[in-house]
């Protein structure tokens, strides 16, 4: 589950922060941090709070909420401009912001602008979180892999393994420029390899996920044009896998 929006009110109409105020406690996901009626304490709030978002008035004194939205555009923040004037509706689009609310605001209104920026911050949320998960099996998974080739041990570079294909006993990993071949099963070489990087396609093959250039029907075509048909118990997961990248 995700975790709650926290919110900051920039408007210098006290009724216009107390309707927004009273229509954050209604909805579950988002949590109020605090607010303000111009945008220079704002600026100091969203610097010493780091909301996720923020329901900005345009027209107050000394700092417009667009220059404000200009100023904070290093921040990773929403911005739901609320406004009595339509006429800043293409400027602030062009300033990406999630949202523009015209005042009065009703709150089935304002109930859509909050879930669309809602399901775009979890998105974003879990993408980090994938990412710190990937830092850390990369940093608990060895870099390189012992490996014997007739006599001769050979060091070989997980992040240098284009795919691995399986011969009954042996199997064979593909390198740039180069072909390893060592007596080890595929169950073997799938434990040691971090799953973030690597996708099992077959019973016989292994390819690193960034070595797929296409996928046409049930075939993955990796970058050293090699066509490896999926096998039919892996055809889910890497349906799953697909839908997750397309995301």
């Amino acid at each position: 589950m995700s975790k709650p929006l926290s919110c900051l009110i920039v408007d210098d109409e006290p009724i216009a922060q107390d309707i927004i105020e009273k229509y954050i406690a209604k909805v579950p996901f988002l949590n109020l941090l605090d607010k303000c009626d111009n945008a220079i304490d704002a600026l100091e709030l969203i610097r010493e709070l780091q909301p996720d978002l923020i329901f900005l008035d345009i027209k107050m004194p000394e700092m417009t909420g667009l220059e404000l939205v200009r100023v904070i555009s290093n921040y990773q923040l929403h911005v739901i401009l609320t406004t009595a004037y339509p006429d800043y509706a293409l400027e602030g689009f062009e300033l990406e912001v999630a949202g523009y609310l015209l005042k009065p605001i009703s709150f089935d209104r304002f109930l859509k602008a909050v879930n669309k920026v809602y399901e775009i911050a979890s998105l974003q949320w879990k993408v980090n979180a994938a990412q710190v998960q990937e830092t850390q099996e990369r940093s608990n998974q060895p870099q390189f892999l012992w490996v014997k080739q007739d006599k001769k041990l050979i060091q070989i570079n997980t992040e240098e393994i284009i795919l691995v294909k399986g011969m009954k006993d042996y199997v064979q990993f593909f390198l740039p420029g180069e072909k390893v071949i060592t007596h080890m099963t595929m169950a073997k070489i799938e434990d040691r390899l971090p799953s973030s990087q690597f996708l099992r396609v077959s019973r016989s093959y292994i390819v690193r996920k960034s070595a797929i250039k296409a996928i046409h029907g049930n075939t993955v075509e990796t970058e050293l044009k090699e066509e490896i048909i999926i096998g039919s118990t892996y055809r889910e997961m890497i349906k799953k896998e697909i839908l997750e990248w397309l995301k």
